[in-house]
């Protein structure tokens, strides 16, 4: 049975809020993108926010090691990363299993909050799939249409990251 091109978007946040779990984060990006370039069809893209989006992979360019990075940005420009990723891998237009993972804490000013949570809700509407990995901390605070995944152990985090694409692809395309 053919499987239909799958496309799969990473955000990691580099606030100072995130400093402590920079390294999970960067791994956690890794695992992901890695996971999936090996999947024939796939496209991924890596971005970091904070007070800027930076990118560390572009599409279809798998990385080839863990890209360490430091958080300590004095604030997360989450939506910008979002739109980013939706721009570059169209993660709001059907004819693919989508999926956007969001590596970060959830702590935003309210209008990030509120705009990025807009964001996430349409996205979801439109049959992307949204997997948030976050520290385990008890602040730690993911949007709703995410399915949260605590990054404390690392082997559970490979294996909620292989359901949620999994699921992706049952679904494609809304």
């Amino acid at each position: 049975v053919p499987a239909p091109p799958l496309r799969v978007g990473i955000a990691c946040d580099v606030s100072g809020s995130m400093a402590a779990f920079a390294g999970p984060v960067a791994s956690a990006a890794w695992i992901t993108s890695r996971a999936a370039s090996l999947i024939t069809g796939t496209r991924t893209a890596t971005v970091t926010y904070g007070e800027k989006v930076r990118p560390v992979t572009r599409p279809g360019h798998a990385p080839a090691g863990v890209t360490t990075f430091s958080a300590t940005d004095g604030t997360e420009m989450l939506c910008q990363a979002i739109d980013a990723l939706d721009y570059a891998l169209d993660l709001s237009r059907s004819g693919a299993a989508r999926l956007l993972v969001i590596v970060s804490d959830g702590r935003y000013t309210p209008d990030e909050r509120r705009d990025g949570q807009q964001r996430i809700t349409r996205l979801a509407a439109y049959g992307c799939g949204i997997l948030w990995l976050t520290p385990g901390s008890f602040w730690s605070d993911p949007m709703k249409h995410a399915q949260a995944v605590v990054l404390d152990a690392p082997a559970g985090t490979i294996d909620a990251i292989a359901r949620a694409a999994t699921r992706a692809l049952a679904t494609p395309g809304a």
